[in-house]
């Protein structure tokens, strides 16, 4: 027959909870740490998408900023569930993007750009250059005059998409380094970041519009 001694039952009792009490919020941070990645992994995926296409439409739109991030959103909406019938959310959606012109840059404008050859397409803007577009074939590739680079490297545009993914996981959705991303502190989100590189198809064009959104150094 066994005697078991009920007061170090309790005690082993009393020590199980211990251990759960401690462990368990470990676990629950692991828990959604793992969906949390598995989340932002699918939506970095999306938005290596969304940035070529955001890139294109940037290339065939002389640089314009928001069809790149109209384009941008259409493309995201597979992760983020938009309805196109929805203008709301369709608004809010666009807020949580932010696009970043690496190339051309200001200098190669500065060092090559020339008024466009068409008047009027500037749209009133007091700022107007576009680099030369046409002929780009019998342009010197030695010719590094436009900001350290040749005008066909100019006339590739490069673009670094940013957008804030809500992922809706408690206590990680929020977690941001300092100067991860330059959208608003007050959008619940991650901060993931897409780069794309395309050649233009229309001629690069430097506005009053878009040059806040183009890179200076």
């Amino acid at each position: 027959m066994t005697n078991r001694n009920p007061i170090s039952v309790v005690r082993q009792t009393g020590v199980s909870m211990i251990e759960t009490i401690l462990v368990m919020p470990i676990m629950l941070v692991i828990g959604l740490g793992i969906i949390h990645g598995g989340l932002v992994f699918q939506a970095q995926s999306n938005l290596e998408y969304a940035a070529l296409m955001a890139a294109r439409a940037g290339a065939a739109n002389n640089i314009d900023i928001e069809a790149m991030v109209v384009e941008a959103e259409y493309r995201m909406r597979a992760t983020t569930g938009v309805s196109a019938e929805n203008q709301d959310d369709i608004d809010g959606a666009l807020g949580r993007f932010n696009i970043e012109v690496l190339n051309p840059t200001q200098g190669m404008f500065n060092d090559c750009g020339l008024p466009p050859a068409t008047p009027g397409v500037c749209n009133g803007s007091l700022i107007c250059q576009e680099l030369p577009f046409f002929g780009l074939q019998f342009y010197d590739h030695n010719d590094l005059r436009c900001d350290g680079a040749n005008i066909q490297d100019a006339n590739l545009l490069r673009v670094r998409l940013t957008y804030l993914y809500d992922s809706k996981v408690p206590l990680l959705n929020n977690i941001r380094f300092i100067g991860e991303s330059s959208l608003p502190e007050a959008i619940a989100g991650t901060p993931i970041t897409a780069v794309a590189t395309v050649r233009m198809q229309s001629p690069a064009r430097l506005t009053e519009f878009n040059q806040p959104y183009i890179y200076s150094d």
